[in-house]
């Protein structure tokens, strides 16, 4: 009985015990269930999290990928403005170059005019000379107008309104005909023009003949204006695959190697070769230059394209002698000027106003008759041919016996620049074609002032026409 007493109260203590453990395990369930509830809630926001980021990650790199795209774009924009900058700066430089090169062209006839003027006022009872001026004034007049004529044409041309006449044509047969043209001029100065190869040695070409022949004939202009007396020029024809090169120079400047020359911008090199520029573009083709560095001379190469269906196989007054003098002269006076009528008319003046004038038509020889002679002044042109007016008084004024000499500087070009290299290259006096009698009075005045010691030369004087 006892035995059994003991084992119910064992019993019931046990069932106590396993009571208290059931609750126990109960509440830790219930701890363990909720943890789990909120473990489940962040596993969900943690993906939605997730999910929002990878959602924020494609949105950047869209973004990116704009960003890249308008960068892209901007610097595409940049390069073309960058580019279109650069050619207005190109344009900007060749239209200032071109415009200085059309007044120079313009003063060089309107320089002769001018002396004419003067002339026709100091020769009244002279009919013989009247009539010599009037043939440099109508000659000049003549000039003026051709340059109209070109400006004319460059304006249509570069407007797109000019006429092409397009047919098959031998390109040796139409510069034959222009050396014919060419030839009364090339021998006022002794000089011939030389062409390769004969007609019929190379494919027809397709364009207007006549427009092509043209711009050889200012190429050959510009080469005859800046080359020696009694040079020969030379235009030789070549075929490179499908384009045809024409090579327009001196024999001597040919001859240079390409190496040794510069390249040109011939846009900027006057009225012609820019005539020469458009009607070469015109005909699907192009118009490049080189020359000596720091000289004027230029050597020029035009390409056209030759066609296929149509490349059947191969197929001025001579020099001025010296005036005659009239009496005895105030002042001795060299001029040095390449162009003829100018020459001729500045000279006649000069010798009507009582001095003795000697007259040359290039650098060199100006040199020579400076150094040689020492007149009392010296106007000398700064574009001629073989040995240019800077580079010539240079010469003079390192020679030690010029120190009296007035020099002169007689010119197109009226820039700071030109008349600051003037100065610095050894000019007493800065004169612009075309310019008045009044301003050479005032440069005889100074030699005078310098001959009779009552001044010293130097103190140069811009001077310039109004």
């Amino acid at each position: 009985m006892v035995a059994l007493i003991v084992l119910c109260a064992a019993l019931a203590a046990f069932v106590v015990v396993l009571a208290a453990r059931l609750r126990e395990a109960s509440a830790r369930i219930a701890e363990l269930r909720e943890q789990r509830d909120r473990d489940v809630v962040t596993i969900a926001k943690a993906r939605e999290e997730t999910t929002r980021m990878s959602s924020l990650d494609e949105e950047l790199q869209r973004v990116q990928t704009a960003l890249a795209d308008a960068q892209a774009a901007l610097a595409g924009v940049r390069a073309e403005r960058d580019a279109a900058l650069a050619d207005a700066q190109v344009a900007h430089k060749q239209r200032h170059a071109f415009l200085a090169g059309l007044a120079h062209d313009l003063r060089n006839p309107l320089a002769p005019l001018s002396n004419g003027i003067e002339l026709l006022r100091l020769t009244d009872a002279d009919p013989a000379g009247r009539l010599r001026t009037r043939g440099i004034m109508e000659r000049q007049v003549g000039h003026l107008m051709r340059i109209a004529d070109e400006l004319s044409d460059l304006a249509r041309l570069s407007g797109g309104k000019a006429t092409l006449h397009t047919t098959p044509f031998d390109l040796m047969e139409a510069l034959q005909r222009l050396r014919d043209q060419l030839t009364p001029t090339l021998q006022a100065q002794d000089m011939t023009l030389e062409l390769s190869p004969r007609p019929g040695d190379l494919p027809l070409l397709r364009g207007d003949a006549e427009r092509i022949a043209q711009a050889v004939g200012h190429l050959v202009s510009d080469i005859q204006r800046h080359a020696e007396r009694g040079s020969t020029l030379r235009v030789a024809a070549r075929v490179d695959g499908a384009t045809l090169a024409l090579d327009v120079a001196s024999v001597a400047d040919a001859a240079e190697p390409p190496t040794l020359l510069e390249d040109v911008d011939v846009a900027a090199l006057g009225l012609g070769v820019a005539l020469a520029l458009q009607l070469s573009a015109l005909h699907g083709g192009g118009l490049t230059g080189q020359r000596p560095p720091g000289a004027r001379r230029v050597r020029f190469t035009m390409t056209l394209p030759v066609d296929p269906a149509d490349a059947a196989g191969v197929a001025t007054a001579s020099a001025v002698p010296s005036l005659p003098v009239t009496g005895e002269p105030a002042l001795s006076v060299l001029l040095a000027d390449d162009n003829i009528d100018f020459s001729h008319s500045f000279g006649t003046m000069l010798e009507l106003l009582g001095h003795r004038v000697e007259v040359v038509h290039d650098g060199a020889a100006a040199v020579a008759a400076i150094v040689g002679s020492r007149p009392d002044i010296a106007f000398v042109d700064i574009g001629m041919p073989s040995l240019d007016g800077m580079e010539a008084v240079r010469r003079v004024r390192g020679q030690g016996n010029t120190q009296d000499v007035v020099l002169v500087a007689v010119t197109g070009r009226g820039g700071a620049e030109d008349r600051a290299r003037a100065a610095e290259a050894g000019f007493d006096r800065y004169l612009v074609k075309p310019f008045g009698i009044e301003d050479v009075r005032d440069a005889l005045d100074a030699a005078q002032a310098v001959r009779k010691g009552q001044v010293q030369r130097g103190g140069f004087a811009a001077t310039r026409a109004a």
